[in-house]
């Protein structure tokens, strides 16, 4: 058994923590811009992921938006009652809905990504363009090495 004691560091030294309030503000700019559009953030990600495949299933959706299959259900009841989406059966496959963006939900889409773009030029405003590039790589990579289950040794 190891007698080294681990120092403790503040949350301003992990840099998970500081991935985290990262997140959070991106998160709170994000709302506050796409609030002025009527439509929240979750909402944003299942019009994104519609306009990039119609066919896309309702569980594919809720990992697009990270929400539960339960929570996207209300997202595209309250989508379709905003006439943001059309819902429809497929003609094939009688269980399976497709979704496609109305007139207005493709507005949404080009409305909401000028927002996210507002937010994340923002969040970049004080990293060069190499910097950027790099921080994006990097936290790739750190994604990516979440991945992987750790071996036990």
């Amino acid at each position: 058994m190891s007698t080294t004691k681990v120092a403790p560091r503040s949350g301003a030294d992990w840099i998970g923590y500081n991935l985290k309030i990262t997140q959070h503000r991106l998160r709170h700019r994000l709302d506050a811009e796409l609030a002025r559009l009527g439509i929240t953030a979750p909402q944003n990600a299942v019009l994104l992921a519609v306009a990039g495949n119609p066919r896309i299933s309702n569980a594919e959706l809720a990992r697009a938006a990270f929400v539960t299959p339960q929570t996207m259900q209300a997202i595209l009841v309250n989508l379709e009652r905003g006439g943001l989406i059309a819902r429809s059966p497929h003609p094939e496959h009688g269980r399976v809905i497709m979704t496609e963006l109305t007139k207005a939900g493709q507005r949404a889409v080009a409305e909401g990504a000028k927002a996210a773009d507002v937010v994340e030029r923002q969040m970049l405003s004080t990293l060069s363009a190499e910097e950027a590039k790099l921080l994006c790589e990097l936290l790739k990579r750190c994604a990516a090495a979440l991945c992987v289950e750790p071996s036990v040794s």
